[in-house]
């Protein structure tokens, strides 16, 4: 044995054929043989091979048929909080929603009213507003929509104080 080579290994040779040949056979000799039968295999297979399947007709078009509807994925209801605060009461509170209005009478501060905005994708309209009396400082008014802020507004003054104010916006459905 030569030096570098492992103990235990034999020396390289001829490679040995499939059994079923008997005699020891080259490498070259036996990829031949099992080479070329693979080989017209795959020739024969593919260009005897059935067409492939024409694609389906598209069907035509129905007059009588409903357009598709839009899909909007789910949504929820947003939830809009109208707030005004401070000192003193609200002589008359005025809140409308897409239109529709609601009065209340005399309430202390803070005043809050929560609305239930639908979840259709369009705008929605609101306002507040408010005539107040006795506040000393300020009176502030603010929307919050699904938890955040929205609008912010204030309105006041020194000592025994009329007066009345307003706030408005838009909610996407």
């Amino acid at each position: 044995m030569g030096e570098g080579r492992l103990s235990g290994f034999p020396e390289p040779g001829p490679v040995p054929a499939v059994a079923q040949y008997g005699a020891r056979m080259e490498f070259r000799t036996a990829a031949r043989t099992v080479f070329a039968p693979v080989a017209l295999l795959a020739v024969l297979t593919a260009c005897s091979g059935s067409p492939a399947p024409a694609p389906a007709p598209n069907p035509a078009p129905s007059s009588s048929a409903a357009p598709a509807k839009e899909q909007v994925p789910d949504r929820q209801p947003h939830t809009l909080v109208l707030n005004a605060t401070g000192s003193g009461s609200l002589k008359q509170v005025t809140y409308t929603l897409d239109g529709a209005t609601k009065e209340t009478g005399q309430v202390k501060m803070p005043w809050r009213q929560s609305l239930t905005v639908p979840a259709d994708g369009k705008p929605h309209q609101w306002t507040l507003e408010i005539t107040y009396s006795g506040a000393s400082g300020q009176v502030e008014m603010y929307s919050v929509v699904d938890g955040k802020e929205s609008a912010h507004t204030a309105s006041g003054g020194r000592g025994n104080v009329t007066g009345s104010a307003s706030i408005g916006g838009s909610v996407a459905g």
